[in-house]
């Protein structure tokens, strides 16, 4: 097997990873896609090629096995927090101690063997059946016969095609379980010896459930809504597994990619923690289609690439906030083009207020707060800043954080 590419997200503060490109060979091109698609930053001087991360965290397979291994300068069991917190993922305090979730794991390995763990349990103690119509050809009349079906194989007789209900483990949940097991074996591919072996067990004892699945998105969002007792956490982790752990539901999904987008969490992340403060603050999050401002002219009413549309709004009294989180290590050196978009938003939102909202402050006290500009618009006074939050340290102090900053503006 090829030696991996092991790079670590840009603001790391680590070297991006850099190797030869005769040495990549076919995977170059792979390379360039992902490049243009803002999964990695990819580089060229000569025949090096640099590959750093963005503002995802990872697994992504390479047409000739290699693999990318994006590292996060985020540990893992923050960004499962925020996972938590986002109700994407089950409480950790299940997994604790047994399942040894390590801070130094890879992202991916780390998700695999919490399912892992949890298919074992799904195993020993709630496997379950349930009656669900079945399609069979017996000689044996046991449901509705399909005389369609009937007429066009009469040659099968005495086998009379027939639908009943019948026990089984084909269900909907069980299904989803089973097709995630499948893709454990591209994230465990470095997984210790145990792991692995457990891993061979389960496939063998899953081996006799189908795996008839079309539409994962539709398939996931169905077993979950009315999962039986003990399935939850599974399903939970086999979402992330098959839907390549995006938090967007029209991003690629599954394949030979399994990345959690950084910059979506954080956007999530914030809004629902200033919709956390509303009692505390008396700042009311809009509605969501409030939060887009169309352009009047014909293209940018029908263009939503031309919309403007706020991550975060909120207002008290007579007041609007617009926030607008930024996955990235610009505070103090707020980019000319983000200050322009926070000007724009201020108009189209009719705001008071418009925040840059980052993610690479270290702590609480003194929160870092910058004003970038204050302007009297007609009758009104806008302010334009740039608010740091410890997202490393966990949505539980960038609520306390983001709470101070509300209270003290």
């Amino acid at each position: 097997m090829s030696e991996d590419i092991v790079c670590f997200e840009e603001g790391s503060g680590q070297p991006p990873w850099t190797g030869s490109a005769n040495v990549l060979g076919e995977d170059m091109d792979h390379l360039r896609s992902l490049g243009q698609d803002g999964i990695i930053a990819l580089g060229q001087t000569g025949g090096t090629v640099s590959v750093a991360g963005l503002d995802r965290v990872g697994l992504v397979i390479l047409p000739s096995g290699r693999r990318i291994v994006i590292r996060s300068k985020i540990d893992n069991l923050v960004l499962l927090d925020w996972l938590v917190y986002l109700g994407e993922f089950p409480p950790l305090e299940m997994w604790h101690p047994e399942a040894g979730v390590a801070t130094g794991d890879d992202f991916h390995s780390c998700i695999a063997r919490l399912f892992l763990y949890e298919i074992e349990k799904v195993t020993r103690l709630h496997l379950r059946k349930e009656y669900m119509p079945m399609t069979i050809e017996s000689v044996t009349i046991r449901g509705r016969i399909l005389a369609t079906r009937l007429g066009r194989r009469l040659h099968r007789l005495p086998f009379i095609p027939q639908r009943h209900r019948s026990r089984t483990l084909d269900t909907k949940y069980n299904i989803i379980v089973a097709v995630a097991l499948d893709r454990l074996p591209m994230l465990l591919a470095k997984a210790h010896q145990n792991d692995r072996r457990m891993l061979a067990d389960f496939r063998d004892l899953w081996a006799h459930v189908s795996r008839d699945i079309t539409d994962p998105f539709t398939a996931v969002r169905e077993s979950q809504w009315a999962s039986p007792p003990g399935y939850l956490a599974a399903l939970q982790l086999a979402r992330l597994i098959l839907l390549g752990a995006s938090l967007d539901p029209h991003s690629r999904t599954g394949g030979q990619a399994f990345t959690l987008s950084l910059s979506l969490i954080w956007e999530r992340g914030l809004r629902l923690l200033f919709n956390e403060l509303e009692d505390v603050t008396g700042w009311k999050s809009v509605p969501d289609e409030s939060r887009t401002r169309k352009w009047d002219d014909p293209a940018g009413q029908s263009d939503p690439a031309r919309w403007l549309t706020a991550d975060v709004m909120g207002e008290r009294e007579d007041m609007r906030w617009v926030l607008d989180a930024k996955y990235k290590r610009a505070f103090g050196n707020e980019s000319r083009s983000d200050r322009f978009q926070m000007c724009a938003y201020a108009v189209a939102f009719d705001s008071d207020r418009v925040s840059l909202v980052y993610p690479t402050a270290h702590g609480v006290t003194p929160l870092p707060v910058r004003t970038l500009l204050t302007a009297k618009v007609g009758s009104k006074m806008i302010l334009i800043d740039a608010i740091d939050l410890p997202m490393r340290a966990g949505p539980k102090v960038c609520r306390a954080a983001l709470e101070q900053c509300v209270r003290n503006p």
